[in-house]
């Protein structure tokens, strides 16, 4: 699998172009601004885009949404609990002072456990919800990598101080859906570099035995 790390908006997120093969197949995922340069690598590459996977509707994770499918018709795919933040994108956005248009609201549902195919490889959706109600990791078992969207960077985990968010059930998800990966899965997060399972289950200091109290950002 072809993976492209495309770090877009204000806030960096991370877009990243997967494709079967060079000048193949590929999905988006996680479009969250700068939808020019996200288009310039499809095109540069070839690449014949196939769909869009979210992990979660926070505006700067679907911010290009709007300009890519003018462009490219294809499938959305999110969680349902996570309809309503992709509802809301725009406004939200707007309280950052950062302008997006208003994103597509229709998408094609997925769920723990479901299997998405990118030509011939395949992935599982892990429901990885706190830090968004509907938060899906995309887990390429063939390909020994997660995409973890925000609920595991190298060395944090992702916010829950914001609305829907939930710190008991992000380090629940993280316990149960992610570390229980093998470790050398690469882990490619939402925001910043690359990292593997077994790194952040030895050194992630919001990993270790956890106090009921402690809060998390």
């Amino acid at each position: 699998m072809v993976i492209t790390r495309i770090p877009v908006g204000p806030l960096m997120a991370n877009c990243y172009l997967l494709a079967d093969a060079p000048g193949g197949r590929a999905v988006l995922l996680d479009p969250g601004d700068e939808a020019e340069l996200i288009l310039d690598k499809l095109q540069g590459g070839s690449y014949s885009l196939a769909a869009i996977w979210l992990t979660h509707a926070h505006f700067d994770h679907v911010g290009a949404l709007a300009d890519i499918t003018k462009h490219h018709q294809v499938p959305i795919y999110l969680h349902p609990k996570d309809r309503p933040l992709l509802e809301m994108a725009q406004e939200a956005a707007a309280q950052w002072d950062i302008p997006i248009s208003k994103p597509p609201t229709e998408v094609t549902d997925i769920h723990d456990g479901a299997t998405l195919k990118l030509g011939d490889i395949e992935s599982r959706c892990l429901f990885t919800p706190g830090h968004a109600p509907g938060h899906i990791a995309f887990y390429f078992p063939g390909e020994g990598c997660v995409f973890a969207g925000d609920a595991l960077f190298r060395g944090s985990i992702g916010r829950t101080d914001i609305p829907f968010g939930d710190s008991r059930q992000l380090l629940e998800s993280i316990h149960q859906k992610l570390l229980t990966l093998p470790e050398d899965t690469v882990i490619y997060p939402g925001h910043g570099p690359e990292t593997t399972i077994g790194n952040e289950a030895a050194t992630n200091p919001f990993l270790t035995p956890q106090d009921p109290s402690r809060t998390f950002s």
